[in-house]
C-alpha cells in the first residue's frame, strides 16, 4: 500500500522517472556488446549468459576491468553500449550551457600521483584523445602524453578501458568547458 501511495504521488508531481526505476534491470542477452561499471571506469566486453543476480560477462584480451572481479557481474553494474559521436553533460540541470564532448578532442585527466610509480610529484596531469564515447557518458581515451610518469598513471588507471565524463580525473576538464 504504501508504495502505491508513494508512486501516485510521484507520478502526480511529474518526478517518476522510468528509467531510474529501470537501472540494473536491462535485460541482456548473450552476444550483447555491454559496459561493466568498476568505479566509474568502465569496461567493454561481451554477454556470455545470465546468471541469478547478473551476468557472465567476456572481456577482450589485455582490457580485464581494474580492481573488479573480472567475470561474473551483478545486473546493477551492467550497462548498454551505443556509440554516439558527442555528448551532452548537462551542467545545474539546464541551468548552465551543457559541456559538449566530441571523438576525436584532446582531453586531460588529473590523477594524484601513486608514490610506488612517481616519487617526485604529488599529481599527474595526463593528455588523452577521445576515441569512442558511449551514450551514458563514457569515453575511451588514446594516450597522447610523451612523459613516462603520464603513461604509467594512464596504465594503471584508465589502460583500455572508458572512463565517465563525471570522474573526478576529468574535472579539470569539465571546469575548461
Amino acid at each position: 500500500m504504501r508504495r502505491l501511495v508513494l508512486f501516485s504521488l510521484l507520478s502526480i508531481f511529474g518526478l517518476h522517472n522510468p528509467s531510474a526505476l529501470a537501472a540494473g534491470n536491462y535485460q541482456f542477452e548473450p552476444g550483447d556488446t555491454v559496459l561493466t561499471n568498476c568505479h566509474q571506469i568502465y569496461t567493454k566486453g561481451t554477454v556470455k549468459a545470465q546468471v541469478d543476480d547478473g551476468y557472465t560477462i567476456h572481456f577482450p584480451k589485455k582490457s580485464g576491468p581494474i580492481n573488479c572481479p573480472p567475470f561474473r557481474w551483478h545486473a546493477e553494474y551492467v550497462l548498454p553500449y551505443q556509440s554516439v559521436p558527442e555528448y551532452r553533460l548537462k551542467s545545474f540541470g539546464g541551468l548552465k550551457a551543457d559541456k559538449v564532448f566530441r571523438v576525436g578532442e584532446t582531453v586531460t585527466l588529473h590523477f594524484d600521483a601513486d608514490k610506488r610509480i612517481i616519487q617526485n610529484k604529488s599529481t599527474v596531469d595526463i593528455q588523452a584523445e577521445i576515441t569512442d564515447i558511449s551514450d551514458n557518458g563514457a569515453v575511451a581515451l588514446k594516450l597522447l602524453s610523451a612523459d613516462p610518469e603520464s603513461a604509467a598513471m594512464f596504465w594503471q588507471w584508465v589502460g583500455s578501458n572508458y572512463v565517465d565524463l563525471r570522474h573526478e580525473a576529468l574535472a579539470i576538464e569539465r571546469d575548461k568547458r
